[in-house]
């Protein structure tokens, strides 16, 4: 019988150390925001896709059981890194997945490669960590900056959209989905007249909202996501702004859509990994899932679910002790399958496949709470993320 728990404490309580742990275990840990403003994308949902994968899986990997543990990071890279030093010292932890947060999984991604274990990005969007801080232990399932960067806004660039404003949240994530928006507008004749910057989870955004207001843009876009994205964008409608403007939202997604209604949401694109309601495989998927969450999976926590499958794949095929880098070498060697999930993982660790291209549908068009998109076509995975040409990752020969 498959145990979960929150913290490793009492395994060492038994007096269980790390290495009769790696022995007897392979362990897995759910590092996610579990109540914060990021919890609806992955956090509960998250762990649950993980135990749903470790079952799928059948409990068990070369003969040792497969555990989940779990904790809530509250949105600090301090606290993440404190709980990993603990799962991977004294905990057994072998691989840890989502992260949510683009300062978590950096900083994350320095104590792997330290300790040898293997980070499952399935949260975080920079394209740093598989680029400039790429790292032999770790690979991206995520989506990231540079698919909200360059191909939601290249969609709104076709309709002749010029003058564009920007509301960025204030950290890494932010600052490089700035950078992009500002290179692919610049890059098709248009221009960036203003950006302004704020908080994570800020509450109140008119004074930023008046700013974008008198800016002359005819497009706003909103370089944040999860609640600040579902907050700004909500008051952003409240203000009538989307009466003269072009309201853009890359990193929009699911749950934010669900947060905001459709009444608000309609007609915004929306990129993602997947969808509940796409064929008959994610919607037997959504069925068992909703029966512990009431709710379908976002794209993050199917992607949790996919990261978890193929590395316990390459971990079967590895044999012995779990061995961080050679199970992200044979990650990279064999091709990714699963219910929702195809594609290949790239020599940078960059998972690759096709990203949906969504609509929001009206009120109007929706049968159930839960359907709110219309698929109006793909991103194939070779446009979709950032290329190897000229990639700074050591990794790249």
């Amino acid at each position: 019988m498959m145990r979960y728990t929150l913290i490793a404490a009492a395994m060492m309580a038994l007096g269980a150390g790390p290495a009769s742990a790696d022995k007897d275990t392979v362990r897995i840990g759910v590092l996610t925001d579990m109540s914060g403003q990021m919890s609806d994308y992955s956090g509960p949902g998250a762990v649950q896709a993980a135990k749903m994968a470790v079952a799928d899986f059948g409990g068990k990997v070369n003969g040792k059981p497969i555990e989940i543990v779990f904790a809530d990071h509250q949105l600090k890279p301090d606290v993440a890194i404190s709980i990993l030093r603990k799962w991977y010292d004294v905990g057994g932890v072998d691989a840890v997945v989502d992260l949510t947060t683009s300062a978590i999984a950096l900083a994350a991604r320095d104590i792997s490669l330290e300790r040898n274990k293997v980070v499952l990005n399935t949260g975080a969007a920079t394209t740093a960590l598989y680029r400039e801080q790429c790292s032999p232990n770790s690979v991206m399932w995520s989506m990231d900056n540079y698919i909200f960067g360059h191909d939601i806004p290249k969609q709104v660039l076709l309709k002749g959209r010029k003058k564009w404003f920007l509301i960025v949240t204030d950290y890494a994530f932010g600052h490089g989905l700035q950078a992009l928006i500002t290179e692919t507008v610049q890059a098709n004749g248009a221009t960036v007249v203003g950006a302004v910057r704020h908080p994570l989870a800020a509450s109140d955004y008119s004074s930023f909202l008046l700013r974008a207001q008198s800016s002359g843009a005819d497009v706003l876009a909103f370089a944040n996501s999860q609640g600040d994205l579902a907050q700004s964008l909500k008051q952003a409608r409240e203000f009538g702004l989307d009466k003269s403007m072009q309201l853009v939202a890359p990193a929009n997604g699911f749950h934010t859509v669900l947060s905001l209604g459709l009444d608000l949401a309609q007609g915004m694109l929306v990129a993602e990994p997947s969808y509940w309601d796409l064929n008959d495989e994610t919607r037997a998927f959504a069925r068992r899932f909703r029966e512990t969450t009431k709710k379908p999976p976002t794209g993050g926590q199917v992607l949790a679910y996919s990261a978890i499958t193929h590395y316990l794949k390459a971990v079967s095929a590895v044999g012995g002790p779990v061995d961080g880098k050679a199970v992200v070498r044979r990650m990279k060697e064999v091709p990714v399958s699963d219910f929702a999930m195809k594609g290949t993982v790239r020599e940078d660790g960059r998972f690759l496949y096709d990203v949906l291209v969504t609509t929001v549908k009206k009120p109007s068009q929706s049968s159930d709470p839960f359907d709110v998109y219309n698929i109006t076509g793909s991103i194939p995975a070779a446009d979709a993320f950032a290329p190897l040409a000229g990639s700074p990752c050591p990794l790249v020969k």
